[in-house]
């Protein structure tokens, strides 16, 4: 990251503009929201989807940000007019080290998605139970919403996004219920 793009992302964050932002590997999928937050290691975004409406929170690292443009559609003066607005964190999260970050993330919402895009394009969904040691404990639930009968542990050096409060997120979280 460059910066002249950590520049373009603290300067949207002060102007609240809508950006789109993209990231490193090449397969990785752009990320269309306000950011809300910039730290030394971490960026938060307020996500939006196609027209312009909320769709949770998502952080991901600074070092795999390779451009941020601003969006000129209408779907910042629409955004203006939702109820989330005006977009900020889902409470207070430490954008300076991926643990600190899942730390603080992982309790604003009923689930949290991680990603580890360098080894596979999936999300891995469920409840942070511990972080220690250079690893990341997940309480996973399952796509036909059952939980898992034990958490699995995830290396946190291989974790390159994480999210809160999607449309899906909070549907699976609903349909799931709390684990037992």
């Amino acid at each position: 990251m460059s910066k002249r793009g950590r520049r373009e992302l603290e300067s949207a964050l002060v102007e609240r503009a809508l950006v789109r932002i993209h990231r490193r590997p090449k397969h990785s999928y752009r990320v269309d929201g306000f950011v809300v937050g910039v730290g030394s290691k971490w960026v938060l975004v307020a996500r939006t989807m196609d027209g312009g409406y909320f769709d949770g929170h998502v952080t991901f690292r600074l070092r795999d940000v390779t451009s941020v443009t601003r969006d000129r559609s209408f779907e910042s003066r629409f955004a203006a007019t939702q109820p989330e607005w005006p977009p900020s964190p889902p409470g207070v999260v430490d954008l300076t080290s991926t643990k600190r970050m899942l730390r603080t993330l992982a309790p604003t919402g009923p689930l949290i998605g991680i990603e580890k895009e360098n080894e596979r394009s999936a999300v891995w969904i469920g409840q942070v139970v511990d972080v220690r040691r250079g690893w990341v404990a997940l309480h996973e639930v399952r796509p036909d919403a059952r939980w898992r009968k034990k958490p699995l542990w995830y290396r946190v050096r291989a974790v390159t996004s994480a999210s809160v409060g999607t449309h899906y997120l909070r549907g699976l979280a609903q349909i799931a219920g709390t684990r037992e």
